[in-house]
Parts: structure tokens; C-alpha cells; sequence
């Protein structure tokens, strides 16, 4: 299955998924909540009047917060249903988002020059060819743009995290069918069937970074942080393995 069919079948996937998933309420943004955690906004500094990218938006929360910042921001995702939930929660807060349905590994020529690409949690996985995406998206950085991967941890994704512990995956062969371990998968599949198998794939530390530095990135930072609710069967170990990562770098 080449790329253009795996990014197809995943398109269906999430279209079955997108209208379960209402994201982050109103509310939440109204009453000052924020989509990012502290590590990511320190990650990507101020972004008042910056030109932002964000990929796999989903519902478009990280986006809507970036807008809320003072960055002119926009948002693509493969779900048209994810992003007419962010569309109307960003008409409600009266914030200003374009929103595109786009595959992330063939953005619009156009998409062009900006301060900061952002990806987050569960967006990577759904990209089937790291390097050539890499190698785009340094051209779609303006000079100084910083490219921003905030992520599962490719150890935690390979981890059955059951006591006793057990390994669902080869951490060093990326492509994954369906998921051996439901934990792993959105959560919305743990209440609803689909019929359709997702295609995604499990990006070691050392492919992702090589895949940046081949880009002509300059990687300035890789960050690995522990999440003991993500371990929570290892009792008071659960703090001793890394749980997600944050990797920045600039072009």
C-alpha cells in the first residue's frame, strides 16, 4: 500500500471518529483555558502576531489557543468533521482560524513561511514517509522558523503497560495495523467499533531526529518527560520511564 492509499484509509478512519469528538468546550477558552501544557508554550515562545502552522489539528484546540495568543494561525486535517467542530468553536469565541482539509504529507504550494509548525500528541503517527515530510516542511518554515513535535513516546507506544509489562510492538519497525494495545488508540474507539483499520506508524527518537537534521533543521532541543498516569501499573516506578517527548528545531 503506497502512501496516497494509507493516507485514504486513514481519512475514512477519522471521518468514522470526528463526530464523537468534540474536543475542549467553549467554555474551557472562555474561562482562559489553554490547549498546550507549560513545556509546549515555553517551547514555542510568543506567538503574538507570528504565522503559525498546526498540523493534524483534529478539532483545531491548539489552534484555537495559538489564536487566542495573537498568532494568525492555520490548521489542517485530513477529518473534514474535526474541522467544522473547530470552525464553530472558533465562531462562538469569535476567534479567526483557516481551517483546511489537507493531507499533512501534501499541503496546498501556497502554505508557505512560517514562524512555527506545531504537531502534537497523536499527529506524527500518521505520517508515512518521515523524511520526505521533514524535508517539506523545512521549506515551509520562514528563516528562523521553528518546527515543534510535542509526542507519545515511542517507547510508551511499544509498552503494554499491564503489570506484569509486556512489549506490543517493535520499536524499530514503525508500520502498525489496527492497534495491538487499545490503550493505545484514541479513545473514543474504546466506546465505539469501527470498521476500518487505521495505518500508522511508530517513529523511534533516533528516525525522527535524523529525518530533522537530513531536513536542514538545526535540531535545539529534544526533551523527554515522565507521565506516571501513562505508567500508572508500575506503582511508584511509574515516573521512571519516559512517557512523551518534545523536540524543537529551527531552519
Amino acid at each position: 500500500m503506497n502512501s496516497a492509499e494509507v493516507v485514504a484509509q486513514n481519512r475514512q478512519y477519522w471521518q468514522a471518529l470526528a463526530p464523537h469528538r468534540p474536543g475542549e468546550s467553549v467554555e474551557f477558552f472562555r474561562a482562559g483555558g489553554s490547549a498546550l501544557n507549560p513545556d509546549e508554550l515555553a517551547a514555542v515562545g510568543d506567538v503574538s502576531g507570528r504565522r503559525v502552522l498546526q498540523l493534524a489539528c483534529s478539532v483545531g484546540d491548539e489552534a484555537l489557543t495559538f489564536a487566542g495568543l495573537g498568532a494568525d494561525v492555520t490548521a489542517v486535517d485530513l477529518a473534514p468533521t474535526h474541522l467544522s467542530t473547530g470552525r464553530a468553536k472558533a465562531g462562538a469565541l469569535g476567534l479567526s482560524v483557516d481551517f483546511r482539509e489537507q493531507d499533512m504529507m501534501a499541503l496546498d504550494p501556497e502554505l508557505t513561511g512560517f514562524d512555527l509548525i506545531f504537531i502534537s500528541w497523536g499527529g506524527i503517527c500518521w505520517v508515512p514517509d518521515l523524511t520526505s515530510w521533514a524535508a517539506d516542511l523545512s521549506t515551509r518554515l520562514a528563516p528562523g522558523g521553528v518546527l515543534v513535535i510535542s509526542e507519545h513516546h515511542p517507547l510508551w507506544e511499544v509498552l503494554t503497560v499491564t503489570a506484569p509489562m509486556s512489549v506490543n510492538g517493535d520499536y524499530f519497525a514503525p508500520a502498525r495495523v489496527g492497534y495491538a494495545d487499545p490503550l493505545k488508540a484514541p479513545e473514543i474507539t474504546r466506546e465505539l467499533e469501527s470498521p476500518i483499520l487505521s495505518r500508522s506508524f511508530v517513529w523511534s527518537l533516533g528516525a525522527l531526529t535524523t529525518a530533522v537534521l537530513a531536513a536542514g533543521l538545526t535540531l535545539r532541543s529534544l526533551q523527554e518527560f515522565a507521565a506516571p498516569e501513562m505508567y500508572a501499573a508500575l506503582g511508584d516506578k511509574a515516573a521512571w520511564l519516559p512517557a512523551t517527548y518534545l523536540l524543537t528545531a529551527t531552519r
